[in-house]
């Protein structure tokens, strides 16, 4: 798996890398307190649990993962990191899909092998998640690609996970269950366009950018 440090924060105690994992190329999220050696995911692709044991300092525990949406392909290896004791968060309409992942594979024609992986949290549009202390994120709810879609904002280190709503130069694609695009591109302006502008944007496949090039230059949103 590549492995993609990219952001490194003043204290140099908080580090984001990303790997490209599973068959379509997710971006799998890892957010490092190497002095606490904790780690969150966002997102959970397949390959992401092989690549972790890469990604992490030694001794290094994902304690949570953060879903940005239900479908296959964010959610593989979501069981594996379960079972040795991870945390898990879910906005609630797509909590449905990730813990009955057959659901999943009847609407959209998925992966036949996932499996099952259980939600301990509920949240909501405009929740803060504080992970023991060290990580404070922010929720933003933008349904319209999925029902339960969240970007996941993280202030302290100036970056935004978007997961399928918004990527460089492009907006998610809308024709799945539970899509609307008129929702999808009104949640990115109101959600994610008036973060500042500096924001770094993580979106769950592709290439990074920033909520002023999307801004100014992503075509489904001028």
């Amino acid at each position: 798996m590549r492995r993609s440090k990219f952001l490194v924060t003043s204290n140099k105690e908080i580090q984001i890398s990303v790997a490209k994992c599973g068959p379509i190329g997710n971006n799998a999220g890892f957010i490092e307190n190497a002095k606490r050696r904790e780690a969150v995911l966002i997102d959970a692709p397949f390959g992401a649990f092989e690549a972790s044991k890469n990604i992490l300092s030694p001794e290094a525990k994902v304690v949570a993962i953060l879903f940005t949406h239900g479908h296959w392909d964010h959610m593989g290896d979501g069981n594996m990191f379960k079972n040795s004791g991870t945390q898990t968060y879910a906005h609630r309409l797509d909590k449905l899909f990730i813990e009955h992942p057959e659901l999943v594979t009847m609407l959209a024609g998925s992966y036949s092998s996932l499996i099952p992986c259980k939600i301990d949290f509920e949240v909501e549009d405009n929740d803060a998640i504080n992970i023991n202390g060290w990580l404070e994120v922010f929720c933003r709810w933008i349904p319209g690609h999925a029902a339960g879609d969240l970007a996941f904002y993280i202030k302290s280190l100036g970056c935004v996970f978007t997961g399928d709503t918004l990527f460089k130069g492009n907006i998610g694609r809308s024709d799945l269950p539970g899509g609307n695009e008129s929702l999808l591109i009104s949640g990115v302006k109101e959600k994610l366009l008036t973060l500042p502008q500096d924001t770094v944007v993580i979106p769950g496949h592709g290439s990074f950018t920033t909520i002023s090039k999307e801004k100014n230059s992503n075509p489904y949103l001028n």
